[in-house]
């Protein structure tokens, strides 16, 4: 049974039994429409609350703030003798003073349609288009009301895509899109609510993946053109898949006429260097590695400095495995980051994971920031909420899929297909 299945069915039922909809120019119409002006408004102020926050703002203090006290009275914020009111405010203007003296630092929004060294990726050409024009109307028709029966449908909706491994905040704006979107809504009945629905809960999905889309070919033929050799970084936690992935890569690459050299960045294990050796061989590529141990920042630059010299394309730098909570090996990531300067970063993920993907995934942003993500293992029983979740929360897309375990099983990431996957 599909995801949408149970959820159209009960939606079905509940508009034959006329629980949904209200007649229009009634007074309860009336009233949807003033309910459904209220949550555009509301939602459009959530994504402003939402938005990055200038640090500088933190730190800027009005000096009239503190006009009305002289300096003896904020000398001792502690004093008896204060009332409650002057103490707060000397124990906030004390807090101030301190934060002054760090220099704040400037967030910026993340730039989706850059890479993390400031290049441009090429966005995805999207035709695909969920067009709701013969489902609304604008005169006539049902109005969609709010309420228990339709707060039971969503609820059940909601479940179902938190049972798919879809992480709580996607979810929750899948939700309140769809709200957004059917309360207040005049529908043309002859297209039937259950269908109308399933076109919205899928367009607010597709929306989710396709935030930041960029296709990774026509990125690297324009990397390639402005000059070589383009390097890729392959970061993720252990046993996600990222040497098998690195390899994929690479096959992917020279058969579409590039040269390739892989570099064995992940020093920490003898089997990591052994397995991409062997996989540089079987696809007929350079592997430039070192000792077990070696300094996997220099193992980067050599092979890049490599690459130069002989006029390779491409270099593909396999890292070792990190757990994002430990924060000395992410900083050794972040030191061959700084070194080589790459092209691309991409995030590799395991589909079956699940939530703990999304997870680390985050926690990965948070120390290193990544381009895109390479979500592996997706040929498996893998439900795929973490797809979903993954390019939520940390708004970057997905751009490969591994659907296997030889060299071809990598493909660009096709939202509709990936979509279809897991709804029917």
């Amino acid at each position: 049974m599909g995801l949408f299945d149970r959820f159209k069915k009960k939606t079905k039922d509940a508009v034959d039994r006329n629980e949904i909809t209200v007649e229009e120019g009634t007074n309860e119409a009336e009233e949807i429409l003033q309910k459904r002006q209220e949550l555009l408004l509301s939602i459009e102020k959530s994504k402003t609350k939402d938005a990055p926050i200038d640090n500088t703002q933190l730190v800027e203090t009005k000096e009239e703030d503190w006009d009305d006290f002289s300096n003896d009275e904020l000398k001792n914020p502690f004093s008896k003798e204060m009332d409650k009111k002057t103490r707060k405010i000397a124990q906030q203007a004390e807090k101030t003073g301190r934060i002054k003296s760090i220099k704040p630092t400037q967030i910026k929004p993340i730039d989706r349609m850059k890479t993390t060294t400031g290049r441009e990726l090429i966005p995805v050409v999207k035709e695909f288009e969920i067009d709701l024009s013969d489902a609304k109307v604008t005169k006539g028709g049902q109005i969609i009301r709010g309420g228990p029966v339709l707060d039971e449908i969503l609820f059940e909706l909601e479940e179902e895509l938190l049972q798919s491994d879809m992480g709580h905040s996607a979810v929750m704006e899948v939700i309140s899109t769809l709200k957004a979107n059917l309360i207040g809504s005049r529908i043309n009945m002859r297209v039937g609510l259950d269908t109308i629905v399933e076109k919205i809960v899928y367009k607010s999905l597709q929306n989710l993946l396709e935030a930041g889309y960029w296709d990774f070919d026509r990125t690297i033929h324009s990397f390639v053109t402005e000059g070589t050799p383009v390097s890729i970084m392959i970061v993720g936690v252990n046993g996600t898949g990222k040497t098998t992935t690195t390899a994929k890569i690479a096959h992917r690459l020279t058969q579409q006429g590039y040269s390739v050299v892989l570099a064995a960045a992940d020093t920490f294990r003898a089997g990591a260097i052994d397995q991409l050796a062997a996989h540089a061989e079987n696809i007929g590529v350079r592997c430039i590695k070192s000792q077990r141990g070696g300094d996997s920042a220099a193992v980067s630059r050599d092979a890049i400095e490599s690459a130069n010299a002989k006029g390779d394309d491409i270099v593909i730098i396999d890292t070792a495995g990190r757990m994002q909570n430990k924060t000395n090996l992410m900083e050794e990531l972040r030191k061959v980051h700084r070194i080589t300067q790459p092209h691309l970063v991409l995030f590799v993920a395991d589909a079956l994971a699940g939530n703990d993907a999304v997870t680390q995934a985050k926690e990965f942003q948070r120390i290193l920031n990544f381009d895109g993500v390479a979500l592996c293992k997706l040929d498996t029983d893998a439900k795929g909420g973490a797809a979903l979740s993954i390019a939520h929360a940390t708004g970057r897309p997905i751009v490969l899929a591994g659907i296997g375990q030889g060299y071809d099983d990598l493909k660009d990431f096709d939202p509709e297909w990936f979509l279809d996957s897991i709804l029917e």
